[in-house]
């Protein structure tokens, strides 16, 4: 489901989605063509290896073995397509990175170390190639703002989520809180990613990862 925010749409996410585990095959999902499926995947591979501005409308197409007539028959103008393509990709995500078992734990804490371990054993396959969100979020920040709106939207819903998932380590005094951490997730995610493709080594990833996890060990004894 989604909202329009300053004309960009903004999804919405349940924030007690793992404070109570819930089946993901009960969450309202957002469905898409096939033209759709192959103009997003067309356009994510190219904008994560090429940047948001080369990327243009003809490379998608020619990608994705599509005429421009289907494209513009699914999205009235190239930025419509990276709204919409950020929706996909996010949609995709949530469900490979919260719809894990993890979520069927009882206990708050084991679900918050079984998420985390989720997390990085899934980080490889799911950002290997870069992370759309910080990608576009860069590259339009100052140029377009309907999609920088759109990014930092996810991004606000996202922490909204991850916060329910940490609260365990947020209840002792100077503790960091639930946001705090959650925010501090995110940094620490966005940041290993760009220090693992610039040198070549995934191991920037699983130390950070690792060093989060000590934060929340400290925090939730």
């Amino acid at each position: 489901m989604s909202i329009t925010t300053n004309s960009s749409p903004v999804i919405l996410f349940p924030k007690n989605l793992l404070t109570k585990p819930t089946s993901w095959s009960k969450l309202p999902f957002m469905e898409f063509t096939k033209t759709q499926e192959k103009i997003f995947n067309s356009a994510k591979t190219l904008m994560l290896s090429k940047g948001y501005p080369a990327t243009t409308v003809d490379k998608i197409c020619a990608n994705a073995k599509v005429s421009k007539g289907s494209f513009y028959h699914s999205f009235s103008s190239k930025e419509e397509l990276g709204i919409r393509l950020l929706e996909w990709y996010q949609q995709g995500e949530n469900e490979q990175l919260f719809g894990a078992t993890f979520k069927d734990l009882d206990e708050p804490r084991q679900r918050m170390f079984g998420f985390l371990d989720h997390a990085e054993k899934s980080s490889k396959r799911l950002w290997g190639n870069g992370c759309l969100l910080a990608s576009l979020g860069i590259e339009l920040a100052e140029t377009n703002p309907k999609i920088r709106n759109q990014v930092s939207g996810i991004f606000k819903k996202l922490t909204l989520r991850l916060e329910t998932i940490f609260e365990p380590a947020a209840t002792r005094k100077g503790s960091p809180s639930a946001k705090e951490l959650a925010e501090q997730f995110l940094i620490m995610l966005e940041g290993s990613i760009v220090l693992a493709r610039v040198s070549k080594n995934w191991g920037a990833v699983n130390r950070g990862f690792q060093s989060f996890r000590k934060l929340l060990e400290s925090s939730s004894k």
